[in-house]
């Protein structure tokens, strides 16, 4: 996990061809304290960290994020206000090995972030 303390998976489900995640976020983690003191968010790049950790965690693999070509951030997470996220990643293999997802990070109706990612195997 990049960030000790930062999120906890409360339940995981996952078939061949994607992955549903519930997770729960610590809403006094220090990286508030700087993103943003006043009104706390949850920053782009660790929602993609998130997802790249529990794409790791379901392949048993280190992955590579290799490109990003959509990310859309729709509506902001508060941590005070929305403590627990649903991820979900769809994912296939392609015919160069790389690993393209599509994303969406919700909670109930909302949905804050999509993104489409391509993942390779992190050969360090």
């Amino acid at each position: 996990m990049l960030l000790q303390d930062f999120y906890k998976i409360i339940d995981i489900t996952s078939d061949e061809s994607g992955i549903n995640a519930i997770i729960k976020l610590n809403p006094n983690h220090e990286v508030y304290k700087g993103h943003f003191p006043d009104q706390a968010v949850v920053p782009g790049v660790i929602q993609l960290q998130i997802v790249k950790e529990i794409l790791e965690n379901h392949l048993d693999k280190k992955v590579f994020m290799g490109s990003v070509p959509q990310v859309k951030y729709l509506i902001p997470i508060t941590p005070e206000e929305i403590t627990e996220l649903s991820i979900s990643i769809n994912y296939k293999n392609n015919e160069e090995g790389n690993i393209k997802t599509s994303v969406l990070v919700s909670f109930g109706d909302a949905v804050f972030t999509k993104a489409k990612i391509t993942f390779s195997e992190d050969k360090q």
